[in-house]
This record gives C-alpha cells, sequence and structure tokens, in this order.
C-alpha cells in the first residue's frame, strides 16, 4: 500500500514540476553524475568570470530519523497534490507509537518524527520537505543544489571579504529553515572548499567561516 501511495505522489510530483530541478536525488534521469555536473559547471563559471568561490557541503544530522511529521504534512500541503494522495500521506503518520523498555517497565509515546530511510515512502517524503529550502530565494551569488537530505552552497564573490560574509549569510538562512523544522547541522561532517582567484585550493571545517 505504502509503495503504491509513493508511486502516484511521485508522479505526482514530477507530473507537475513540483520538486526544484536542483534536486538530484532519488530521481528518475538524476544522480550522483548529474549532481557532480551541475555542481562543477558552477565552479568553472564562477572562475571563469574571475571570482573567489567557495563549496560547503552540508549535513543534516540524522535527517531521516529526525524528519518531522508536521513538515512532512506542511509540504504535503503546499504540493497542492490530489486530495486523496494528500489524505492518505496524512493518515499515515496518525496513531503511531513508540514503545521504550525501561527499569520502570514498559514506555509508550507517540511518534511524531521519523521517516525510515529504507522505507518506500522516505526518500519521496525527504524529497518533499528539502524542496522548502531549495524554493527560497537565495542572492543571484549563491547556488544551492541537493541529492535527497545532503545540500551543497556554491557562493561566488569578487573579494575574499564579501565571500566570508556572503557564506555566513547563507549558513544563517540554511540554518533558519533547519531550526524551523527542528533539524540539526552536522558541523562536524560539514566541509568547504575555497578556491581563490588565482586557482589556488583550500580546505576547512564550517565552523572556522
Amino acid at each position: 500500500m505504502e509503495k503504491l501511495m509513493t508511486q502516484r505522489l511521485t508522479y505526482h510530483l514530477e507530473s507537475t514540476n513540483s520538486l526544484n530541478d536542483r534536486q538530484q536525488g532519488f530521481r528518475e534521469g538524476k544522480s550522483v553524475d548529474t549532481a557532480i555536473n551541475e555542481l562543477l559547471s558552477k565552479i568553472q563559471t564562477a572562475r571563469r568570470d574571475g571570482k573567489h568561490v567557495l563549496v560547503l557541503s552540508i549535513d543534516i544530522k540524522g535527517a531521516f530519523d529526525n524528519l518531522q511529521h508536521r513538515a512532512i504534512l506542511k509540504s504535503l500541503d503546499a504540493s497542492a497534490c490530489l486530495v486523496n494522495i494528500n489524505g492518505l500521506f496524512h493518515s499515515l503518520p496518525q496513531n503511531r507509537k513508540v514503545t521504550l523498555l525501561t527499569p520502570q517497565g514498559r514506555a509508550i509515546k507517540d511518534q511524531k518524527q521519523g521517516c525510515p530511510q529504507g522505507s518506500c515512502s522516505g526518500p519521496a517524503l525527504c524529497n518533499l520537505v528539502a524542496n522548502e529550502i531549495l524554493n527560497q530565494v537565495w542572492p543571484d551569488n549563491v547556488h544551492i543544489q541537493a541529492f535527497s537530505d545532503d545540500f551543497v552552497l556554491v557562493i561566488e564573490a569578487d573579494t575574499n571579504k564579501s565571500l566570508v560574509v556572503d557564506t555566513r549569510s547563507g549558513i544563517t538562512q540554511f540554518s533558519s529553515w533547519c531550526s524551523e523544522n527542528e533539524l540539526a547541522i552536522s558541523t562536524e561532517k560539514n566541509k568547504l572548499y575555497l578556491i581563490q582567484q588565482n586557482g589556488k585550493k583550500s580546505q576547512d571545517h564550517m565552523e572556522r567561516v
């Protein structure tokens, strides 16, 4: 049943062009190769224009496990999918419980988050929630793309100083979206790559930006 629901949802999203084209993950006609090609194209264009370029990879900590059900339902409503599909997915997370064995006995809690990565619907629903940040208005010198829950920002600028300012602004915008959806950025896994106008490259951690 869940597989059929996901197929219907995916067909609707693709046939109505509801998903941002910069989402490369778990979509027909897109792959790791297309994601890399898009990324390299942005970098090469910026370098030809004589810009400083910073590439920032962003990892969401346990994205599938921490995806909030309310965020999924909000994204479903925003996608304007058919009423019957919307209704089915709204009913999917209802009355779900988590059972924990504790020293005091069995504890049961309502499950309000989580979208199993190996499930039929997990990738499609994750893409749907990620669509919100991809569709946000970004400055002309900031490019964002995703492979499901893995994101990359490419920032270009004329000077190192403005590059740092624009990168911090981009991180703030992305962090705000994460906070709104109760997601956390895994700073220890994030990487940034600086390509200066002379072609010199350097690598560092996000927290030093």
